[in-house]
């Protein structure tokens, strides 16, 4: 009777490619609700609005007619996943209870190459919240919050990157008392759909009269992945100390420190703070300024403008409140509680050229037969992630399988690798390996393979 190996799955080599469809699990609670928006009414200024956005096209429309329908599009499709969302918000609240929350911060993207959107999404579904044993006040609050960054890739690959987040939040008032300050916890899983990054992202934030306190910290659990070709990325580890001050009852101020590792690729770190400050003389205006870098010697200052002038809403101006009033009095309200996590973003990555060492590292191996006798020879093909640079030597040896009866070294194979080149610019090579023949073999025998640099 001939005996025969079977190949061994998932055995020194990746087997399979991080698959997609836990970007559909992100928003599955938002589009689970979403059926009851068809029956829905669309709010008052759905269609004003309509017209606002149609005007900010004016100048795409006189540019070309691509990009003017283009702008269009993009528009119009903000504005209907806008009020779809918050449909869907209204109806969960009614489902879920009061502290259901569907928040979107989302732009039609005008960088892209491509037609598409960008922003954020965040769904937060409320589990518990303890409340006092007289009954009048929730003392603590623990939700789930799930949710994906889309943003512009920024590398020349003329794509978008989806990174999806997902965590569970805790906060409770640090006494009984009226006006008391909150404490929370929080611990976040961060994935890259695209390059299959994960990060985890544990962090507290602390509420007072005087505004919001965080700090978080970014770990990742994956190292270097192919990026666009010729370069591969990984996500960076950093930390992160904020505060959100509310000055006056229309001033605000927000800083953040940061310690990161280098976008280079090296364990070198690198320090700095940003800041930002927003001023809301009135419901209608907004004026916004954003330094950024600063303490690293290349610091960026952006300015934003905003004029959001409501259509068919009350007959009278609401009143300008100039720089306001001073705040501090009162302590945090009980929605600080249910909170959304929002100091998180996209996930950071380093970017560097792709090397040969790099390449090989990220091989994989594909068995050619799916079984083959003793004292045949097994048929491999070593696949690279992209195109060698140059001629690059490796080294591929069988190993014992996964399986529940692995093959022997010295019994059932030679034990010495096999050196192969794969040439420069082609992305795979085959090779054989001659098994020893096993006469006393009784039962099938599990194979694997490995890959190093030949030195």
């Amino acid at each position: 009777m001939t005996k025969r190996f079977a190949k061994s799955h998932c055995s020194w080599f990746f087997c399979h490619r991080m698959r997609a469809t836990e970007l559909v699990v992100t928003l599955i609670l938002v589009f689970a609700i979403l059926p009851s928006i068809a029956n829905a009414e669309f709010r008052n200024g759905f269609w004003s609005d309509s017209i606002l956005h149609v005007g900010r096209c004016t100048d795409a429309v006189n540019d070309s007619m691509h990009k003017g329908s283009r702008c269009l599009l993009g528009n119009g499709l903000k504005l209907l996943l806008d009020e779809s969302l918050r449909l869907a918000d209204e109806y969960g609240k009614r489902r879920f209870g009061r502290h259901f929350q569907v928040m979107r911060n989302l732009n039609y993207s005008r960088v892209s190459s491509k037609f598409g959107i960008e922003g954020d999404v965040d769904v937060v579904l409320p589990f518990a919240g303890a409340v006092s044993p007289a009954g009048s006040r929730r003392v603590s609050s623990f939700f789930f919050q799930q949710g994906v960054a889309r943003s512009w890739d920024g590398s020349g690959s003329g794509h978008f990157r989806n990174d999806l987040r997902q965590g569970i939040v805790h906060r409770f008032w640090l006494s009984s008392a009226p006006g008391a300050d909150i404490l929370g916890v929080s611990a976040f899983h961060l994935l890259n759909v695209e390059r299959g990054h994960r990060v985890l992202a544990p962090g507290i934030d602390y509420t007072g009269r005087w505004g919001v306190g965080s700090l978080r910290y970014f770990i990742p659990t994956t190292g270097w992945r192919p990026g666009r070709a010729g370069y591969e990325e990984r996500a960076l580890e950093g930390l992160e100390v904020g505060m959100r001050l509310r000055l006056t009852t229309t001033l605000r101020l927000n800083a953040v420190g940061y310690r990161w590792r280098a976008e280079d690729g090296s364990d070198r770190w690198d320090d700095g703070m940003r800041m930002g400050f927003d001023w809301r003389p009135h419901p209608w205006f907004r004026l916004g300024t954003d330094y950024d870098g600063i303490g690293r010697g290349k610091d960026t200052m952006t300015f934003q403008v905003a004029l959001d002038v409501p259509f068919g809403g009350a007959s009278e101006s609401p009143p300008w409140e100039g720089l306001g009033v001073a705040v501090g009095g009162a302590g945090p309200a009980s929605e600080e509680l249910w909170r959304p996590v929002d100091d998180i973003g996209p996930i950071k990555v380093a970017k560097r050229k792709q090397g040969a060492a790099g390449l090989v590292e990220q091989a994989r191996v594909r068995f050619l037969q799916d079984a083959v006798g003793s004292g045949e020879a097994v048929q491999l093909e070593v696949s690279l992630p992209a195109a060698a640079p140059d001629d690059i030597r490796i080294m591929v040896r069988l190993v014992p399988g996964s399986g529940a009866n692995p093959a022997v070294a010295g019994e059932d194979f030679v034990d010495e690798p096999v050196e192969t080149t794969i040439r420069q610019g082609t992305t795979s090579t085959t090779v054989s390996i001659p098994l020893i023949r096993n006469d006393g073999m009784e039962g099938p025998r599990s194979l694997g393979a490995a890959v190093t640099m030949a030195s």
